[in-house]
């Protein structure tokens, strides 16, 4: 009885160890898989995270391209009131020359009864277009007024710069297929290739600077008016007197003039009616004239 319960005891025992083994050796692979792919998962988690490290400092790096090359084109109206209009435009050339800008157009007008205004068109730096502004405002004598315009034109400024570097990197290409050429028909096709890349080059660099030339410029428009236009004075320049009396002296002579050559054409020119006139008119005259001689009728005595 002893000895079979010994038995009973090992066979236990050594199922037991078998039951242990087995589920250690199945345990094992599953850590080995769980490991293998929380390894994998780690791996490609940290690839991402390296992408988006990557990826972050070029979409900061365009986000400051863009900052760095900002272009804005400012236009704007002036219209101030002024006392004298000479020395406000005066004023204004010596601003726009101290701020390093220049001068496009600029005239004045005289109209009737003394009326003044004029116009100036003025290009200032970028950096002291709102100081340049102010400045202008200050010499006004009334309330100015303002109108400020502003167009971005940034998006269209780096698609230019992007298309210019594109069509450089074509054109050099184009001449390093030139240089290796040999046939004839090869080289007049990339010569064509060429000229074509290279004058869209050329308008491209042409956009690229008159933006440049708009936006770092503003274009001012200044209107000036005069304030208090004085009270007209006596104009003895225009009276002109002397003129007007000779004027009128010599109308005068003319009318007599005129008068007598009439008189004389009539005479000389109506001669043969007054020879036939004359004389009856005369008998005419003579003949009541000796009727008013007449005695008077016998009843009157």
């Amino acid at each position: 009885m002893w000895k079979l319960w010994k038995v009973w005891v090992l066979i236990c025992v050594l199922l037991l160890g078998a039951c242990s083994s087995n589920g250690g050796s199945k345990k094992e692979p599953s850590h080995d898989m769980a490991g293998g792919d929380s390894s994998e998962a780690k791996t490609e988690i940290s690839k991402s995270s390296a992408d988006e490290g990557t990826a972050s400092p070029e979409k900061s790096d365009k986000k400051q391209s863009i900052r760095d090359q900002r272009k804005v084109i400012y236009n704007a109206d002036l219209r101030i009131t002024v006392d004298k209009l000479q020395n406000a435009m005066e004023k204004v050339r010596k601003m726009v020359e101290d701020k390093g800008g220049y001068i496009v157009e600029s005239n004045t007008n005289i109209g009737e009864e003394g009326y003044e205004d004029g116009m100036m068109t003025v290009r200032v730096p970028m950096n002291g277009f709102r100081p340049f502004l102010q400045e202008v405002k200050d010499i006004s004598e009334g309330t100015p007024h303002e109108s400020v315009r502003g167009e971005d034109v940034t998006e269209e400024y780096v698609d230019l710069s992007s298309r210019l570097k594109a069509k450089q990197q074509v054109r050099d290409r184009l001449e390093s297929f030139m240089k290796e050429a040999e046939r004839t028909e090869d080289l007049l096709k990339i010569s064509e290739d060429l000229a074509r890349v290279q004058e869209e080059i050329e308008q491209i660099e042409g956009r690229l600077n008159f933006l440049k030339n708009q936006s770092d410029y503003s274009t001012v428009s200044i209107q000036f008016e005069v304030k208090n236009l004085k009270a007209e004075k006596l104009q003895t320049g225009d009276l002109n007197t002397w003129k007007k009396t000779k004027m009128l002296f010599m109308e005068t002579v003319n009318f007599f003039v005129s008068a007598i050559s009439f008189i004389v054409v009539a005479l000389f020119g109506l001669a043969p009616v007054w020879i036939v006139l004359i004389p009856v008119v005369f008998w005419l005259w003579k003949r009541k004239k000796g009727q008013k001689k007449k005695p008077g009728s016998p009843t009157s005595m």
